[in-house]
């Protein structure tokens, strides 16, 4: 059963992550992407679902589940929230014995680079429909890592192109963001 937050965030993987070239490792695990939705609006029952799902990849055959991302569209709304739960969310990786496994990458629509300006569009290479998780196999970054060309050099590539992009842009490549958060100028 797809839901609005499942549908929107696919095409938010599809049409910016991987149709603006935002993470070159994307395309190829598109298919067998796992979006998890956590519909509860008890921050507990979120963390407990979340560290389900780390289970879950973390015992998966890298073929069948080789990523994933858990979206909490009814909670973690304040981006310092949302921060201080990816702490919590750390902390419970290494203490499952998944550190060196798995990694987390951060997402969230009014994410905020510290020491960039709040304007700076450089903000959006990282701002999705809801508050996201990505769950990641390290040894598969690694791999895909070794095999590209000057991977340093994509985060600020991406911030330039979001620059360059601009919220126009952004909103031409993905018209559906305009009904999302991450246009929100209300932090």
């Amino acid at each position: 059963m797809s839901t609005d937050a499942q549908l929107l965030t696919r095409e938010w993987v599809k049409q910016l992550v991987i149709g603006e070239g935002l993470c070159p490792f994307a395309h190829p695990v598109f298919d067998t992407l796992l979006i998890d939705v956590s519909h509860s609006s008890d921050l507990e029952t979120v963390t407990a679902e979340f560290m389900h799902l780390l289970q879950r990849v973390a015992e998966a055959d890298p073929q069948q589940l080789p990523t994933a991302l858990f979206v909490t569209p009814e909670v973690l709304h304040d981006f310092d929230e949302y921060w201080n739960w990816v702490g919590i969310c750390d902390n419970l990786l290494y203490q499952l014995g998944y550190e060196g496994i798995l990694q987390l990458a951060t997402f969230h629509p009014l994410y905020l680079f510290e020491g960039e300006d709040e304007a700076d569009m450089s903000h959006f290479t990282n701002r999705a429909p809801y508050p996201t998780l990505h769950i990641i196999r390290e040894a598969e970054m690694e791999a895909v890592l070794a095999s590209a060309t000057k991977p340093e050099r994509i985060p600020e590539r991406n911030r330039k192109h979001m620059r360059r992009l601009g919220r126009e842009g952004l909103l031409k490549a993905m018209p559906a963001l305009a009904k999302s958060r991450v246009f929100d100028d209300q932090r």
